[in-house]
This record gives C-alpha cells, sequence and structure tokens, in this order.
C-alpha cells in the first residue's frame, strides 16, 4: 500500500514544465436541442444512482439513461392531447 502511496505522490507531483495542460471538453449541445425526454431521464437516472448508492462506469450509465428515455417517449407516444 505505501508503495502505491508513494506512486500516487509521485505521479501528482509531476510538472510539466514549457508545455501547458489541456484539457478536451466534448462539443456542448444546448439545452434546447436535447429531448425532453432524455433530459427527464438523465436526472431520473442519477436520482436512481444516488438514492441506491450505486457506481456505474459511464457506458452503463448512457445505457441507462437511453432505455429510460425510449421508454418515455413510448409512454408519451400513447398520450392524446385535447384541446379545448
Amino acid at each position: 500500500m505505501e508503495e502505491l502511496k508513494g506512486l500516487i505522490m509521485t505521479r501528482d507531483s509531476r510538472t510539466r514544465t514549457g508545455k501547458k495542460s489541456r484539457k478536451r471538453f466534448p462539443s456542448l449541445i444546448p439545452v434546447e436541442q436535447v429531448s425532453p425526454a432524455v433530459l427527464t431521464a438523465s436526472r431520473d437516472v442519477a436520482f436512481t444512482l444516488q438514492q441506491l448508492s450505486i457506481e456505474l462506469d459511464g457506458e452503463e450509465v448512457l445505457k441507462a439513461v437511453l432505455d429510460r428515455a425510449a421508454h418515455l417517449e413510448e409512454q408519451a407516444s400513447g398520450i392524446t392531447l385535447i384541446e379545448e
């Protein structure tokens, strides 16, 4: 364990001389262009994972969000709006 701690300390204390660190950010999509089902599904999945203290990797979370969004869109397609 001490060896691992030393490795982490060494790794964290590295400096990049002469180079600026660049962080790559994924392209941002305006919220207005995101499906309401995906937004709701993201909130639902995040809440469920937090409540159950479950940690998933990114791919599993994405699959859960997309599955939930598909379910919500399926439910919404059966709703009939009555205009007065």
